[in-house]
Parts: structure tokens; C-alpha cells; sequence
């Protein structure tokens, strides 16, 4: 006990480290810096990035990218005739698509001063700068290749439709463009749109990713002549399905013991072949609004939810709670104040009404689960213009919901006019500003090869 009392009293005496260097007394006023040479990384690195590694990259010459898409050799049949018979004409169908480029672009600086002392691992500031704007640019595109002006409520359905998405300066990706091409009929196989190739590509999968899932995304590629084979998903989603074999029988070669156990699945057989499943941190439901800027958005004010027609999975009595957020280029706001709502009969669906404040480009929903007071996004609604924008909310997507992408790499890639690329601005004052820039943009040749497997939730 007596040592312990001398330890204590060595501890005070040295007072604390944690300080501001003028105010450190005792012991700490002579202690060394002892910093470890190695940055520790907490977010995501290179190895993260998967679908621009997936894609081929290719050349673009101009501002716009276009390309041609063939939807049918002609009318399917009637080409059998009676003796002597020369058939009618027939015709094949093509379409051109265009698709815009896009620019990304920010701005790091350093000031000379910190390019001048020694760091702590040895790089230099505008070398730390360079690398750290490489990564955050890579991170920017690899969420817009998955997710860019997705999520975006119709009327209540999510569909993709073109009317409901805000001009915003990102990359269409591929969730808006799959769920674009069930009511396009120029991404469409024309010949067997009547044996079901106009069948949906964008599975519910009810909160849980399963092997029938996983087997029907596969079918569903295939009756567009595709043969996806890569599934992408959040990391706890994938957990969730690893689990599903601890309940299944395991197999012991030739009666040898085994040292492990569980398993690690990362390949479904389906009819079709074999699916290839993986995570991606950039596919996890989000669950709360992104960090608020100083000249961002301003939260948007109270609204009243209130009762709809028909047409949702609610049951009377339920509560739920909402809360939106506005976003705009500067980024997205805090939430709203959380209003709670009783659903007053079975199948009512709920309509929030919001009114902005300020420069809104469109709002971002949240919603709890009934009886829950934990909100999460569900989905987003474009600023109509006009002085008030209904978020219909039909209850068809799960809080903190995450949609999986089964992938046919070679149904896409990636046009640049400019790869990643460094540009040294006019030095105004003692520091070295520099824009990191890359135009590029995503093209998805055969769309319909590629599926959306939608609602899962994965948890710990």
C-alpha cells in the first residue's frame, strides 16, 4: 500500500502531459517527446477502393461521352414462310447514349513554414497534402461510381427517375442508372421483353441477404443475357450472411480433427455459375447526418408529419419518429427537430412537408424503426421549387438501409478527360495552394446485366 502512496504522489508531482507547453510544471517540464515515427491510420486506404480496380479506364476527347447500344437484330420470329415466300422487311435497333463528364476538384494548401519543418515521420507538408488529396478525391469517385444520385424519392418509389434527381455535378452511378433501366425501354432487350427480359433488376430483399437472393440476382442477369458474377456489399451485411452456416453441417475429411471453425464465404454456386461476394465500406447504410460546415445549410424547421392514402407496410398504432436534413453543395445540415407520429390505420403511408430555409438542392429523411427512437436515412427528396416538397415515405425502405450491386464488370467503365492530376495555383501569401482535379465520368453500356439487390441490414 505504501508503494502504491509513493507512486501516486511520483504521478502528481509530475503533473500532466496534456497540456499547452507554457503551462507544464513539475516532472512534465522535463520530459521528452517520445512520438512514434508511424502515422496511424483510422479511415479508409487504397486497398478500399474496389470498383474503379474493377472497371477499365479509357481515353475521352471531348466534354460529353457517347456510345452506341444495340437492342435487337429485328423483330423477334416470323422469319419461317410458306414455300416461294420472301418474308417481310426487318430492321435491327440501336440507340445512342450520351453521357456528361464530370468534374472533381479541391484545393489543399500548406504554408511554407510547414513545409520547412521536419516532421515527425519525415514527409514534408505539401507531400502529406498530395497524398492525402489523392485518396480523398479516389474516395469521392468510388461513392459516386456506386451511389451517385441515387436514393432519390419519387413520389414515394424509388425508381431513378430523371425529373426526381436535383442537377447536381456528380456521377450518375450505377444505382440510379439500374433503376433507370426498368422503365427504359432504350436499355432494354427488345426481342425477349415478351419471355421476361423486362422483368425488374432491382430485388427487395426484406432486410436479409440469403442464398435464394443471391441465386435470383443471378437469374435475373441472366434473363438479360448477363452473367454477373460479382457481389457487392457492406461489410455487415456479408457478416451476416457468413452466419448462415453455423447452423449447417460441416464436413470432416476422412475424419481428420479440424483446428478452426465457422467459415469464411466469399462464393455462391447458382444455377448460372458461381457469384464472387465482398465488402466495401463505401456501400454501409448511413446512419446519421455527415458533418455540419459553417457555411453550410441551415437545419431545416419543425414539420408535422401526417397520414396518407394506401399503399405501406405500417399497422395501426405504430410510432415512428422523422427528422430531415438539407443539403446542398456545401454539404448537409444538422437534423430537424424529431417529431414522433402514430400511424392511425393499417396501410396508411406518412407525408412530411418541408419548407427550406436558404439555398436547399434537396433534403435527406430520416426515420426510426416503429417504437424506436434511434433515427436513420431512408431516402431523399429533390427541392421541388416551389414553397413546400412532400417526402412521401411508403415504408419500403428499411432505416439505414444498404442496396448490394451484383456486377458485371465489363457492362461499364470509366471515361476520363483528365486522370487524377496536380496544378500549382498563384501564391497570394506564404503558403503553396494547389487544386487536385480529375474529369471523368461512368458509362453503363448494358445496364440490365447488372442487378440491385435492395433493403438488406446487416448488424453486430
Amino acid at each position: 500500500m505504501y508503494e502504491q502512496l509513493q507512486e501516486l504522489v511520483k504521478a502528481l508531482e509530475a503533473g500532466s502531459y496534456n497540456a499547452a507547453p507554457g503551462s507544464l510544471v513539475q516532472g512534465s517540464s522535463l520530459q521528452i517527446e517520445d512520438l512514434s515515427p508511424v502515422m496511424n491510420n483510422v479511415t479508409f486506404e487504397d486497398k478500399h477502393i474496389k470498383l474503379q480496380k474493377m472497371l477499365q479506364v479509357k481515353p475521352s476527347k471531348g466534354t460529353l461521352v457517347q456510345f452506341n447500344r444495340q437492342l435487337s437484330y429485328g423483330t423477334f420470329g416470323g422469319s419461317a414462310q410458306l414455300e416461294g415466300g420472301v418474308g417481310s422487311e426487318d430492321v435491327s435497333d440501336f440507340v445512342r447514349a450520351v453521357v456528361p463528364m464530370c468534374y472533381y476538384s479541391h484545393i489543399r494548401r500548406v504554408t511554407i513554414a510547414a513545409n520547412m519543418v521536419q516532421a515527425f515521420d519525415g514527409v514534408k507538408a505539401e507531400d502529406r497534402a498530395a497524398s492525402d488529396g489523392t485518396k480523398k478525391m479516389a474516395g469521392d469517385v468510388e461513392f459516386d461510381l456506386f451511389r451517385g444520385k441515387g436514393d432519390f424519392s419519387n413520389a414515394g418509389v424509388f425508381d431513378g427517375n430523371p425529373n426526381a434527381i436535383p442537377a447536381l455535378p456528380n456521377i450518375l452511378g450505377v444505382d440510379a442508372q439500374i433503376r433507370q433501366s426498368d422503365i427504359l425501354s432504350n436499355t432494354q432487350d427488345l426481342m425477349f421483353a415478351e419471355f421476361g427480359s423486362d422483368q425488374s433488376v432491382v430485388l427487395q430483399a426484406g432486410g436479409t441477404l440469403t442464398q435464394g437472393i443471391i441465386e435470383d440476382a443471378s437469374v435475373r442477369s441472366a434473363m438479360n443475357m448477363g452473367s454477373a458474377d460479382r457481389l457487392i456489399v457492406d461489410p455487415l451485411v456479408l457478416s451476416a450472411y457468413n452466419k448462415i452456416v453455423y447452423n449447417k453441417e460441416h464436413i470432416y475429411l476422412a475424419g481428420s480433427p479440424q483446428d478452426a471453425t465457422a467459415a469464411d464465404l466469399r462464393r455462391q454456386w447458382v444455377s448460372g455459375g458461381t457469384v464472387n461476394l465482398e465488402a466495401s465500406r463505401f456501400l454501409s447504410g448511413k446512419t446519421r447526418p455527415a458533418r455540419s460546415k459553417a457555411n453550410g445549410p441551415v437545419a431545416p424547421a419543425a414539420f408535422v408529419p401526417v397520414d396518407g392514402g394506401s399503399g405501406s407496410p405500417f399497422l395501426n398504432a405504430q410510432v415512428y419518429k422523422y427528422a430531415a436534413s438539407a443539403v446542398n453543395e456545401l454539404g448537409e445540415s444538422a437534423l430537424s427537430p424529431v417529431h414522433a407520429f402514430t400511424i392511425t390505420g393499417n396501410g396508411k403511408y406518412v407525408t412530411s412537408t418541408l419548407v427550406p430555409v436558404g439555398t436547399v438542392r434537396y433534403w435527406n429523411m430520416y426515420r426510426s424503426v416503429a417504437g424506436g427512437s434511434i433515427l436513420k436515412f431512408i431516402g431523399r427528396v429533390k427541392n421541388s421549387g416551389a414553397g413546400s416538397t412532400d417526402f412521401v415515405d411508403l415504408g419500403n425502405k428499411l432505416p439505414g438501409f444498404v442496396t448490394g450491386y451484383m456486377m458485371q464488370s465489363d457492362t461499364l467503365g470509366i471515361h476520363e478527360l483528365a486522370p487524377y492530376s496536380r496544378l500549382k495555383l498563384a501564391i497570394s501569401d506564404l503558403s503553396l495552394p494547389e487544386a487536385h482535379f480529375r474529369f471523368l465520368t461512368m458509362a453503363m453500356y448494358q445496364p440490365r446485366k447488372n442487378v440491385l439487390v435492395d433493403n438488406l441490414i446487416g448488424s453486430i
